[in-house]
């Protein structure tokens, strides 16, 4: 089994952004090392969001900052195509 190259690394989350309609949550994550990667997550129910990429993270970017103007900027998290992918596959992080 192949292991994050992410996996145990230290980062603190430096925001989390919902859209609009609340069903879409984001947070971006900031890593020791100074990449910023973004769990996307959709509303399952109440107030449980689940990973939408199976767990993995989006990224890696160079700040928060340019973390946030990605996502928001996506067609998912605006909400005007509910299939679409926020990411290019290549910043698909495995």
């Amino acid at each position: 089994m192949n292991e994050s190259p992410l996996e145990g690394q230290e980062f603190r989350t430096a925001s989390t952004l919902y859209s609009v309609d609340g069903k879409r949550a984001v947070l971006v994550l900031e890593f020791r090392d100074g990449e910023t990667y973004l769990d996307e997550r959709e509303w399952v129910e109440g107030t449980t969001f689940k990973n939408r990429h199976t767990g993995r993270l989006i990224g890696p970017f160079a700040s928060p900052y340019d973390a946030e103007q990605f996502i928001v900027a996506t067609s998912w998290f605006c909400g005007s195509q509910a299939w679409a992918s926020a990411s290019d596959p290549k910043r698909m992080l495995e």
